[in-house]
């Protein structure tokens, strides 16, 4: 399985995320996080729990099917699903947080 999923541990940290509906980034402490990660952590940090929580059901309802009635043929390239993912992980683990307060 190894060589199937690379040399450079990308490829299984996606597929370990994906297989596990898992995520790597822990917003409490930044491991496991890539940049951009971090970048969006700190931008949703700074919102308050309802606009966090908002956004959770936003990005929730794109995955879903939920957009506009001319949009609901469109396909999400899979560069954008992940992003999508990585987001919702994100946003779970902040309303999570809030959540156990």
């Amino acid at each position: 399985m190894c060589t199937e999923l690379g040399g450079d541990g990308a490829m299984m940290e996606a597929y370990v995320e994906e297989a596990g509906n898992t995520s790597l980034c822990s917003v409490a402490t930044g491991d496991g996080c890539s940049d951009k990660e971090r970048a969006y952590i700190d931008k949703m940090k700074a919102k308050g729990p309802e606009d966090q929580a908002a956004q959770l059901r936003r990005l929730q309802g794109m995955e879903a099917g939920a957009m506009k009635p001319e949009l609901k043929s469109w396909t999400m390239k899979p560069e954008l699903k992940s992003w999508l993912n990585k987001r919702k992980k994100i946003l779970g683990q902040l309303v999570k947080s809030h959540e156990e307060l």
